[in-house]
């Protein structure tokens, strides 16, 4: 079996001390440009790799971070991970179990920070990763009460998406609207109080049109279950009383959305218009193209990889939402 390169091999081939070679690694200690050099000559000749468990022994980080989700967003994901890895962490990705046990759990695994992007747990629950001393973003998508101030919230601006949306189809003159939250989202409907169900309740009350409870899909436990709140909303009203309009709070189900709709032999846009949100690739494929709301999902993911990397290093970022803009396409 081939000898595993050790540290002190890079020492002896770059003529330096091992504990030079460390300070180089880590960057640690000044290290004249000279020696530098020599330790990364010899550290490529060697194909040397770092013994990066030891390393988190001694600096009492683990170089990962947690990212928590509902479901798998996998173009913000893929690029917060990209983002983090670029910075020196690596990612672990999780689904939210609603299971007691998730969160101690979540804490005994040694993250460097927390990344949360769902809305299964309450104030208390989050506080508990706070003071358990690991750093926590929180993509906020409801409204909580004692939440510790050292959380800090990244997020897009929720309450200005939905409103532009709603504002958009309404200028359409469409005043029966539906509306899907994302898989897995906890909500009470209407009268809830997630960000998403406010500001749909509000919008339609400025505007003067009376809100349908069944418009607002509550049953987001799967795909499956979302169609068939799309079929029942479609089915159970004669054609003047069912929705002429759907927004769609993610583009995959979006998309999903506009081609069952189209299997129930109505017509896009013309029965019933549908927008996204996210502005993803799979926007683009859909025949028609998908009307969304662009939330800039790579400048979003840089900051709150720079966010999480600075809360590691002991500072309190500030809270941010993001805007985003409507981008028309056909499906309206």
């Amino acid at each position: 079996m081939e000898r595993k390169v050790t540290r002190n091999d890079v020492a002896k081939l770059a003529g330096v001390s091992p504990a030079v070679v460390s300070y180089v690694i880590n960057e640690s200690n000044y290290v004249s440009e000279e020696k530098k050099a020599a330790v990364r000559k010899a550290i490529k000749e060697l194909n040397y790799t770092p013994n990066v468990f030891a390393k988190s022994l001694r600096t009492n980080k683990s170089n990962q971070i947690a990212l928590v989700g509902d479901t798998l967003q996998a173009e913000l994901y893929g690029a917060l991970a990209t983002h983090l890895f670029e910075k020196g962490y690596f990612s672990s990705l999780f689904y939210s179990c609603h299971d007691e046990s998730f969160i101690r759990r979540l804490i005994e695994g040694r993250f460097d920070a927390v990344f949360m992007a769902s809305n299964a747990f309450s104030a208390k629950q989050l506080n508990e990763i706070t003071e358990s001393g690991i750093p926590l973003v929180l993509y906020r998508s409801r409204e909580y009460v004692g939440l510790d101030p050292r959380i800090v919230v990244r997020a897009p601006d929720l309450v200005d998406g939905v409103r532009k949306v709603l504002g958009y189809l309404i200028l359409k003159g469409h005043h029966r609207i539906a509306y899907i939250p994302p898989l897995k989202y906890k909500t009470q409907g209407v009268f809830g109080d997630d960000l998403r169900a406010k500001t749909y309740s509000e919008t339609l009350r400025k505007n003067g049109i009376e809100i349908n409870e069944d418009f607002f899909s509550t049953h987001t436990d799967s795909e499956q279950t979302v169609l068939e709140d799309v079929f029942n909303m479609m089915t159970m009203y004669t054609r003047e009383e069912r929705p002429t309009a759907i927004a769609v709070s993610d583009d995959h189900l979006a998309a999903q959305i506009l081609q069952y709709i189209k299997k129930l032999n109505l017509r896009v846009p013309a029965d019933v218009a549908i927008i996204g949100y996210g502005n993803i690739a799979s926007s683009q494929i859909t025949t028609p193209e998908l009307t969304t709301f662009d939330s800039n999902i790579e400048y979003f993911a840089a900051d709150v990889a720079d966010a999480l990397v600075r809360m590691t290093e002991g500072e309190r970022p500030e809270d941010r939402l993001y805007k985003g803009k409507m981008v028309i396409r056909d499906s309206t």
